[in-house]
């Protein structure tokens, strides 16, 4: 009897194709995949700020809040009726410094967790003392120059090409 929750079968075609670039197509880990993301995505919503709290940790109102996400300089998703920024723009006390600068080279169709991930993630292209850095890291603990704004803005470039 089949698992009506697995989802359709995959043709031969497809599945070699999946095999071929290395990927599972073992139905239990598809499922386990979905399962991860749903939770990643869970976490993600429950830790974002909404508008308002966003405007309070950056000491402004709510229509400059929704002024920067117009502009790009401030990125959300949309999770029901509500708009929420994820907390990888933040410090505890403020914006990641620079980000501005950069956020607006984000496509407007990546996913919720690729953007929190991006911002989060260690970036082989930023290295501090020999080690790869987020570019939150890079950009709250050491860029200032424009050329070291510009190796951030060079990570979201690319990985919005490569999303596309």
């Amino acid at each position: 009897m089949t698992d009506p929750s697995a989802g359709p079968a995959l043709s031969d075609h497809d599945a070699t194709l999946l095999a071929e670039a290395g990927l599972v197509t073992d139905p239990a880990a598809a499922m386990a995949a979905r399962v991860d993301r749903d939770i990643r995505l869970q976490d993600l919503v429950q830790s974002s700020l909404s508008v308002a709290d966003a405007a309070e940790r950056l000491g402004v109102t709510t229509a400059r809040i929704r002024q920067r996400l117009a502009d790009g300089t401030l990125w959300a998703f949309d999770s029901g009726r509500n708009r929420l920024l994820p907390p990888g723009q933040f410090t505890a006390d403020g914006a990641v410094p620079h980000l501005e600068k950069i956020l607006p080279l984000l496509g407007k169709e990546l996913h919720p967790l690729t953007v929190q991930a991006l911002l989060t993630t260690p970036q082989p292209a930023l290295v501090v003392d020999g080690r790869p850095v987020s570019i939150v890291a890079w950009l709250t603990g050491c860029a200032g120059t424009a050329t070291e704004i510009e190796q951030a803005a060079d990570v979201i470039r690319a990985a919005t090409w490569e999303s596309a």
